[in-house]
């Protein structure tokens, strides 16, 4: 329905309300007008029809009085009216005399303007009966004579929310009973003068000029016997010139006509029967002056000394008729705004049918005006999101919500749009759905840009995987939608072996090894799990609703033996491995496991336990790894606290040459104290030195103090200048930005020689560097480079060939063997032979039985070092050892030794 329509039947609602107050009144007049209405009756028809109106369940009248001119105005109770539960109305009597009114009437007398609230009021400051309910919203509205308010009509909890456009209409009621029920006096005043006939018709006169409508009384000629004020006011003449002349003048003849026949009717006809009211609507009055303004029109017949006479009670509708006007111009305007409007505009009718659509619509949806009408605007949505839009918009205005959704258009021309569809209902004054308002956005260009960068935000650029924000939101959102007895596993990957190849092959087969990686893990799992890249080689696989931990596993060897096939990069063959750690969220869990960060720590603790355990595996996490885990912070704690306050100690142990059993040199070992008195080994805390970045710090200290240690022995005479200190370094301190010129500080700092020192260098560490020139630049400083642990690590001739080393330090595992298995003798052997064809200094660690030196001596190894001669020593202990040596051969020592390094015989 339109609006205009849906006013109009709004409008004759009131209308119906005000005639029904008009008959109640117009019906008694006559034989029986003697027995009209009562203030009180009067007033409770008001309430009732007001109640009907806005569906409220309370009103009352409250009337205004003044005892003198002067005096203030009190109020008193005409009537009041509650709905009671099951709808029936109960016409209540309380008393409320002679009270002072309050703020709140006040404002209302004195405005003569209506006050609402639709708020909820558990406390109103307002003169109420004692019987009145808790009151949740009201209206507070005058009833007006001319310029005075003789009462106030008060109607609380109504079903429709309060507004202007309400209010408006009740006034307009309220008006009529003002009407009625000053008619009601007059008519009183008439039965009193028939009654008495000796009373004087100035009551009449008085009671006449007191109403706000026009009425005048036409005899059975059409000529004017009554005229009041209100109708001097209406046609602009006065009562003296208008009583006497036809009522033509101001009423045109089509209505006077049927006036006439009701009369003759009613004269010869009904002659015992009372006159019933009849009305006309929307009658074109003439005023004195020619102009023509409309009013509604009531008629009545009645029979005075065997005579017909015809009132007519006229009310002048000239504004409603304007605010028509400008409601229908509104309209206009409405519809060439929309028009111009950037933005396509449908409007629908209470059955979901468009009654109108804008040029901007027809132009999105590819489709002229007529073939959007009815039904047709529902085609240029796309088929797919066609039923569900559909719903989703009938369910949201159904509830009284604003709809805002994106919408694919499927337009005639065959292209695809997006939109942003928002849609308002329309509410009638009855609170009754009547349509909706529907507002269409062309987005597309935006829609594509937003869904390109949302993309770029959430997928990894490299391999299209998500991202660690991606990853983060759907493992939640997994979570989330987790079934009661279900399990989500989330696995981290993390691969072995990536790093050597990214330094050895450049970082393009770094990022291509990265992107195949991606697609196995991806081909290894199912689509609706989610496989994600965190960065690095770090990758993430989010397995939902498996039936047992069981299935986990299974994927985990998958991706572990997937990943350990070889990669073909530029042609060539390259191998990885990668650890995994699992963590589970199942429905029954009542831990941490729910939670997503909890997990994601949980599967990291896990993963870190697989490369513990020999890496190319899988570990799923357990509460002792949690342990674990959070015993190894509080060994982080300690060890930032220890470097911090240097609480480390260097213990030194001797290296001596095997044939002549002299002193070669010294290997420093760290040592960490404890409280206890014992000391803790680097095995327990150097991978972790190596984790934190602490190793860079603490490293630089051992290398000072080794080579003070040394200065401080040399100074002594303990050791002759031949004498070389060894010092462990990793791969993090020979990544330290300038490493080679803090050595070189060092150096200068104690002013020690370059070739007495010697750095020894684990095979893994120079795999991560045989890419730098770190090496080299040690070398330009003069000190000596020693390969530690070989055998052990990355072992290949082409670090023993590129790299300028001095020494070789054959494994202690490889030395412990000697005696048990004949295939290590073989591997020393190879070992020797391919150090000395290169140059370097063999030694071997891990010496505890002076039974195998003679062997060691004849393949060819020159120093060793071990329990053998001295297990590490702190250096107080270390200097009351080398007091004890033969001092002056080792003060003759450089006398004995070749340039190529070899042993001289004493």
């Amino acid at each position: 329905m339109s609006e205009t329509g849906t006013e109009r039947r709004a409008d004759h609602e009131v209308r119906q309300a005000v005639d029904n107050i008009q008959s109640r009144f117009l019906e008694r007049v006559g034989d029986r007008v003697a027995r009209g209405l009562s203030a009180r009756e009067l007033g409770e028809e008001l309430i009732i029809e007001a109640l009907q109106l806005t569906d409220a369940s309370y009103g009352c009248v409250l009337r205004l009085q003044t005892e003198a001119p002067d005096s203030a105005a009190t109020i008193t109770l005409d009537a009041v009216v509650s709905l009671e539960p099951g709808g029936v109305l109960s016409r209540q009597h309380d008393t409320l005399l002679n009270r002072q009114p309050d703020e709140l009437l006040l404002n209302v007398i004195t405005s003569r303007k209506a006050m609402f609230s639709n708020d909820a009021v558990t406390m109103l400051t307002v003169n109420l009966p004692s019987c009145h309910p808790r009151i949740r919203s009201f209206a507070l509205l005058p009833v007006r004579e001319n310029d005075d308010v003789r009462a106030l009509l008060f109607i609380a909890n109504a079903e429709l929310r309060f507004d202007l456009v309400l209010i408006n209409r009740l006034q307009t009621m309220l008006d009529a009973y003002m009407r009625v029920h000053l008619n009601s006096i007059v008519n009183r005043g008439i039965s009193t003068i028939i009654a008495d006939i000796g009373q004087t018709t100035r009551q009449l006169v008085t009671l006449l000029d007191a109403t706000f409508d026009g009425i005048l009384t036409i005899d059975d000629h059409t000529k004017v016997t009554a005229f009041n004020p209100a109708c001097e006011r209406m046609f602009g003449v006065e009562t003296r010139r208008a009583l006497g002349s036809s009522v033509s003048l101001f009423l045109p003849t089509q209505v006077l006509d049927q006036i006439r026949e009701r009369a003759a009717i009613y004269h010869t006809v009904l002659r015992t029967e009372d006159s019933r009211p009849f009305h006309f609507d929307n009658v074109m009055a003439t005023k004195a002056n020619g102009q023509s303004f409309a009013v509604d029109l009531a008629v009545f017949h009645t029979r005075m000394r065997d005579k017909v006479y015809t009132t007519l009670v006229l009310n002048d509708i000239s504004d409603r008729i304007q605010s028509a006007h400008e409601l229908q111009n509104a309209a206009v305007q409405y519809r060439t705004l929309t028009k111009l409007a950037p933005v396509g505009i449908i409007k629908l009718n209470q059955e979901w049918t468009c009654d109108y659509a804008n040029d901007m619509w027809c132009q999105l949806s590819g489709r002229s005006l007529e073939q959007n009408l009815d039904s047709g605007w529902i085609d240029a949505l796309h088929n797919e999101e066609r039923a569900q839009t559909l719903m989703d918009l009938r369910n949201t205005l159904i509830e009284g919500k604003t709809f805002r959704k994106i919408v694919r258009l499927d337009p005639a021309d065959s292209r695809v749009l997006w939109v942003s569809m928002n849609a308002t209902g329309l509410i009638d004054s009855l609170k009754t759905f009547s349509g909706s308002l529907i507002v269409i956005m062309d987005i597309t260009d935006q829609y594509l840009s937003e869904k390109r960068l949302t993309q770029i935000a959430h997928h990894d650029a490299l391999t299209g995987l998500p991202n660690r924000t991606s990853f983060l939101e759907q493992l939640h959102q997994s979570l989330k939608q987790r079934k009661p007895h279900g399990i989500i596993a989330l696995l981290f990957i993390d691969l072995d072996g990536f790093k050597a190849v990214n330094d050895t092959l450049g970082h393009d087969a770094g990022d291509e090894l990265l992107q195949q990686v991606a697609r196995r893990i991806r081909h290894t799992v199912r689509e609706e799990d989610v496989v994600a890249r965190l960065g690095g080689d770090e990758f993430t696989v989010t397995l939902r609703t498996l039936d047992n931990s069981q299935d986990a596993s299974i994927v985990a060897d998958a991706i572990v033996h997937a990943l350990k096939q070889p990669f073909l990069l530029r042609l060539e063959e390259v191998y990885v491995s990668a650890s995994v750690g699992i963590a589970l969220a199942t429905g029954t869990q009542n831990n941490r496991s729910g939670d997503g960060n909890s997990l994601i720590k949980q599967a990291d603790v896990a993963l870190y336990r697989a490369k513990l355990s020999g890496r190319s595996r899988h570990v799923f996490f357990t509460p002792e790894l949690d342990q674990a885990q959070r015993d190894r912070s509080v060994l982080i704690t300690s060890l930032r606290r220890a470097v911090d306050r240097q609480d480390f100690e260097l213990f030194y142990q001797p290296q001596l040459l095997i044939r002549e059993q002299r002193l070669l040199g010294f290997e420093a070992l760290l040592r960490w104290p404890q409280d206890s008195g014992e000391h803790v080994s680097p095995g327990a805390f150097i991978d972790v030195l190596e984790e934190t970045g602490l190793i860079g710090e603490l490293g630089e200290w051992a290398i000072s103090q080794a080579c003070g240690q040394y200065r401080i022995w040399l100074r002594k005479g303990l050791i002759g200048p031949a004498i070389t200190m060894s010092v462990n370094v990793s791969a993090r301190q020979l990544g330290m930005p300038h490493f080679a010129q803090r050595v070189a500080a060092i150096l200068r700092k104690h002013s020690m020689r370059p070739d007495s020192l010697i750095l020894e260098i684990t095979e893994s560490a120079l795999v991560q560097t045989i890419e730098t020139n770190i090496i080299n630049d040690i070398k330009q400083l003069g000190v000596q480079i020693s390969l530690d642990d070989f055998g052990t690590g990355y072992s290949s001739l082409a670090y023993l060939s590129q790299l300028p080393l001095d020494h070789l330090k054959i494994d202690r595992s490889f030395v412990a063997d000697i005696s048990r298995f004949p295939h290590a003798v073989t591997v020393i052997k190879s070992i020797i032979a391919l150090a000395r064809t290169l140059g370097i200094r063999v030694i071997a660690e891990g010496v505890e039985d002076g039974e195998i030196l003679p062997l060691l001596a004849i393949e060819g190894c020159e120093g060793y070092q071990g329990y053998h001669f001295s297990k590490p020593l702190p250096a107080r202990e270390m200097a009351a050892r080398l007091r004890d040596m033969d001092t002056v051969r080792l003060s003759h020592y450089a006398n004995f030794i070749n340039l190529d390094g070899s042993a001289a015989a004493v």
